[in-house]
């Protein structure tokens, strides 16, 4: 019994540190999610894999990128960009 508490201790500190860890009642979507918020969080959150991604996506500054990475990560872009098509 106390190893299993020992698991679900260390499972409620993974999930406080790695927000997109999920549990069994984590659906697919939020998990992918969760991830891609998280990507996009350290990308934006270093400056050098910053720069790195806007000279890739031909940007003329780093602010411009780390806009278009924050309006990326609100909720109601996947949407905005469908209609923009």
């Amino acid at each position: 019994m106390s190893e299993k508490q020992r698991q679900l201790k260390l499972q409620k500190i993974y999930k406080q540190k790695y927000l997109g860890l999920g549990d069994e009642n984590t659906t697919r979507e939020e998990w992918q999610n969760n991830v891609r918020n998280d990507t996009l969080n350290s990308l934006q959150a270093h400056s050098a894999c910053l720069e790195y991604v806007s000279l890739s996506r031909g940007d003329l500054s780093v602010r411009d990128t780390r806009m278009h990475i924050l309006k990326s990560m609100s909720p109601g872009y996947e949407t905005y960009q469908q209609e923009k098509k």
